[in-house]
């Protein structure tokens, strides 16, 4: 099976993007099962100097679970030039590079496509993120958080920040030990399209 991309950080950022279900807050969330958007990954462990690997990535995402298909266009940083496609509805995957490689690998893919839902997010505030008003949730994993900024405007997500628990711990103002969080990765939105991708792929 192809070492791809998609079982490990898109599907990530795809299944905490287009579910949250935020059953027991306010105000409810309801995502587009049919998008595209560009997205900017940013790992917080990496120095900014760093030639390999690089501190950022960028990748132009399609998503569209009704017609049950993915995709994701690297464009900057690991793997760029890279294009990461699956196809459940043929069951089938793709792995193509652009030239000057100009190379094609398919493999099988058994796997349905799951429907992306994220139980227990928490509803926090309304906060500000590059002057964009958002929704902001968290959801909780055992030691991972994960911060969802979602537009008033129109639901379009706009960050997602990934945090994980450290060693750690710091006293709080009534004595108690805090786990303290430290942000892992952070997944900028841009160009974001609420509707079905172009039928192309």
């Amino acid at each position: 099976k192809i070492d791809m991309l998609f079982p490990v950080c898109l599907s990530f950022v795809l299944m905490v993007l287009v579910g949250v279900s935020a059953r027991s807050a306010s105000p409810s969330l309801v995502f587009p099962l049919q998008f595209s958007a560009t997205v900017t990954i940013t790992s917080h462990l990496i120095d900014e100097s760093s030639e390999y690997p690089p501190k950022r990535r960028q990748m132009m995402i399609y998503y569209d679970y009704i017609n049950k298909k993915a995709r994701a266009d690297i464009e900057a940083g690991y793997e760029a030039a890279k294009i990461y496609i699956r196809r459940y509805d043929e069951k089938k995957e793709y792995m193509v590079r652009l030239p000057p490689i100009s190379d094609c690998k398919r493999s099988y893919l058994g796997e349905v496509m799951p429907f992306p839902d994220v139980e227990d997010a928490e509803y926090v505030d309304i906060d500000f993120v590059d002057g964009v008003e958002c929704h902001h949730f968290i959801h909780e994993d055992h030691d991972t958080k994960v911060h969802m900024y979602m537009a008033v405007g129109d639901g379009s997500p706009v960050r997602l920040v990934q945090e994980s628990a450290t060693s750690e711990v710091e006293q709080s103002t009534e004595g108690d030990a805090d786990i303290v969080y430290t942000p892992m990765l952070t997944y900028d939105y841009s160009e974001v399209t609420l509707e079905a991708p172009e039928d192309s792929w």
